[in-house]
């Protein structure tokens, strides 16, 4: 992955304007604190089971092809990359869970890195937890779910790879994934493909990091 990645995109609509992402950059990789960015811009997470489209959402809203990259190895990728968006926050990708090839002992350094990050990281704003539209959450998604709950961390539920299923059935499966959660509101639906959410994640990120 090479620095200074930054690439011309399509525009796209956001709350009514042109939302055109001049600036979108790698910017660091980091497995402990002391590699983090240390300039104080605010940072948004996106975490998720290993193969739940959380790369290619990451480079939907940025509107860059292979920013961040995807990997045809289910959960190769153990780090925490950073990514310089406009020179004023970070998108902050982190390592995937949940694949079953994953030795208990990868699995238990997964929850120490991402969980050290997520409870004690001041300038984290916002957590995208990223769950498939198509499939009721896991236990690990409802577990990392109740921890952010009882950690009182501002988050948000994505369900991704809306574009995967009929839209007459789009609400369903909202409601299977907020049920099995006991959430108070149903996730907010994503596509890659189509772009569908990508408005309503922008007015989240933008209502959090200038707060």
């Amino acid at each position: 992955m090479q620095a200074n990645n930054t690439h011309s995109g399509r525009t796209a609509k956001v709350e009514g304007e042109n939302k055109i992402i001049n600036k979108a950059e790698y910017a660091t990789t980091a497995v402990k604190p002391s590699q983090f960015p240390d300039n104080g811009w605010p940072e948004v997470a996106f975490v998720g089971r290993s193969n739940v489209g959380k790369s290619s959402l990451i480079n939907a809203l940025l509107n860059r092809k292979k920013l961040a990259r995807t990997s045809q190895h289910p959960g190769k990728t153990r780090t925490i990359n950073f990514f310089n968006v406009e020179d004023r926050l970070y998108f902050v990708d982190l390592p995937g869970y949940g694949y079953a090839k994953v030795s208990k002992s990868e699995s238990a350094k997964w929850g120490e890195m991402v969980e050290g990050y997520l409870q004690d990281r001041p300038q984290l704003k916002h957590i995208f937890l990223l769950m498939d539209i198509r499939h009721e959450p896991s236990a690990g998604d409802r577990q990392i779910y109740e921890w952010c709950l009882h950690y009182n961390l501002p988050f948000s539920v994505i369900a991704t790879k809306s574009d995967k299923i009929k839209k007459s059935q789009v609400l369903k499966h909202l409601a299977v994934i907020r049920k099995s959660l006991d959430a108070e509101t149903p996730p907010m639906p994503f596509s890659s493909e189509s772009w569908e959410g990508r408005e309503a994640l922008w007015g989240v990120i933008e209502s959090q990091i200038t707060m």
